[in-house]
């Protein structure tokens, strides 16, 4: 996978609590997928989160931006595909995509994150890190 490419990392089936009284998914629970998408391809790329944070490292949301194209529905099974984009010394934009299973685009968007230490301090992206994403 490119820098430029996403790649399917998770499948999530509706619940009702995703959804609104009309049982669409609500338009906020679409950044709880993209966090679903952010740490699956962290964990795809060899870097789970978890190692991230042993070190004191963590990635702080400073811009979100979702596109919504199509609604989902109360116990759709839906794809989440994420990938990285952009990638600066200290922060990095992640790109995702949810669609229904048959494929169908439903809503497209990204989150820049600022990598930090437990101060609230940027933080350089480690080169592990840069070298996976370059490779996926």
């Amino acid at each position: 996978m490119s820098a430029s490419e996403l790649a399917e990392v998770a499948r999530y089936r509706v619940i009702f609590a995703d959804c609104d009284p009309m049982r669409i998914v609500y338009y906020g629970t679409y950044f709880r997928f993209f966090e679903i998408g952010r740490a699956e391809l962290f964990r795809k790329l060899g870097h789970p989160f978890p190692d991230y944070i042993a070190r004191g490292l963590y990635l702080g949301v400073i811009e979100t931006h979702c596109r919504y194209l199509r609604p989902a529905r109360y116990d759709d099974e839906l794809i989440i595909r994420a990938g990285v984009g952009e990638v600066g010394r200290a922060r990095l934009t992640i790109r995702y995509e949810v669609a229904a299973i048959d494929g169908t685009l439903l809503a497209s968007g990204h989150t820049t994150h600022a990598v930090m230490n437990e101060q609230g301090r940027p933080q350089r992206i480690p080169e592990a890190f840069r070298t996976a994403a370059s490779a996926g």
